[in-house]
């Protein structure tokens, strides 16, 4: 592995542990939510698409959903420079 190779990897690694930390904080967020209002330990589906409805709406997980869809655009976004990378894509592009 060259040394570019060893670094993108290195920044994916870490923008997948970020996005990650991210993703379960949001899923545990919206659980605990969900069970308070409920109070039924384990909410069907239907519970979960209404708290993710009012994750995605309310103004005070505004900054950790920003940082969620942030992270995923990056890592997408690594991703495709991974499969250009790849492919050897001319210097042009």
């Amino acid at each position: 592995m060259a040394g570019g190779e060893i670094i993108r990897l290195v920044l994916m690694t870490l923008v997948f542990l970020a996005w990650s930390f991210m993703m379960f904080r949001m899923l545990f967020t919206i659980r605990r939510r969900v069970v308070d209002e409920t109070g039924v330990m384990f909410p069907g589906p239907f519970w979960f698409l209404t708290g993710l409805r009012q994750w995605l709406t309310s103004p005070q997980d505004r900054t950790d959903r920003r940082a969620l869809f942030f992270l995923t655009f990056v890592m997408f976004a690594m991703i495709a420079m991974q499969v250009l990378a790849a492919r050897g894509v001319p210097d042009a592009i």
